[in-house]
């Protein structure tokens, strides 16, 4: 009797022990890949910013132009309505003179010249900021496309700002109507920066900036 339960003992032993064993291996594979990737860095952490920065400057900043058209109610301007474009402007530096801001504001306006806003050239005047004739804010609340267009058409404006990020510029345009400074449309949207984003902003492609070595180079 008691040889047959030492015999079961034993078994049992040695099922555990091979159980624990092979637990402890599989273990040990994943505790060594882990410290592989740890050390040698080897393990993907993010998404590769080259991905993005691939996409084109000018269809970020038509899609954005797509959502401000969206956002001008039918009561807010008339088919006929003027809308003049405004240079983006640097927020931290306004007076950067970077192509970046102009070819922006270029890009935005050409796709709302395609979404059928009225984009105009040069500078509102001084009854642009008025009401005509004998018309007044209350003529024009609750209008429809149709009924809007048998009013004096109102103008407006875009303007639009960006900051410079490490990876993104971060940009805000709207559009105001004039006579009421109501903003009708705001958006905020970000640009990789890539190669042809620094070749627009000169303060990104400085030659004697660059990354600094994070190792030794050289031995004295």
């Amino acid at each position: 009797m008691h040889k047959a339960a030492l015999t079961i003992l034993a078994a049992a032993t040695l099922l555990f022990a091979s159980g624990c064993g092979n637990r402890m291996w599989e273990d040990g594979k994943k505790l060594t890949k882990n410290t592989y990737n740890y050390v040698f860095d080897d393990a993907p952490t993010a998404v590769p910013y080259h991905d993005v920065a691939e996409i084109p400057m000018i269809e970020i900043n038509h899609d954005a132009a797509d959502i401000l058209s969206d956002n001008v109610g039918g009561d807010e301007l008339s088919s006929y309505s003027a809308v003049y474009i405004y240079r983006f402007i640097n927020q931290v530096s306004p007076d950067d003179t970077a192509v970046f801001g102009q070819v922006v504001a270029t890009q935005v306006a050409d796709r709302l010249v395609q979404q059928k806003l009225r984009i105009t050239e040069g500078e509102p005047g001084g009854t642009d900021y008025l009401y005509a004739g004998d018309t007044s804010e209350a003529d024009y609340m609750g209008l429809t496309d149709k009924k809007a267009d048998k009013l004096p058409p109102r103008v407006a404006r875009l303007t639009g700002s960006y900051v410079i990020g490490n990876n993104f510029i971060y940009l805000s345009a709207k559009i105001t109507r004039l006579v009421d400074r109501t903003v009708i449309s705001a958006h905020n949207w970000t640009i990789p920066i890539s190669d042809n984003v620094r070749e627009m902003l000169p303060q990104l492609k400085n030659p004697d900036e660059g990354m600094a070595p994070t190792v030794m180079t050289k031995f004295e």
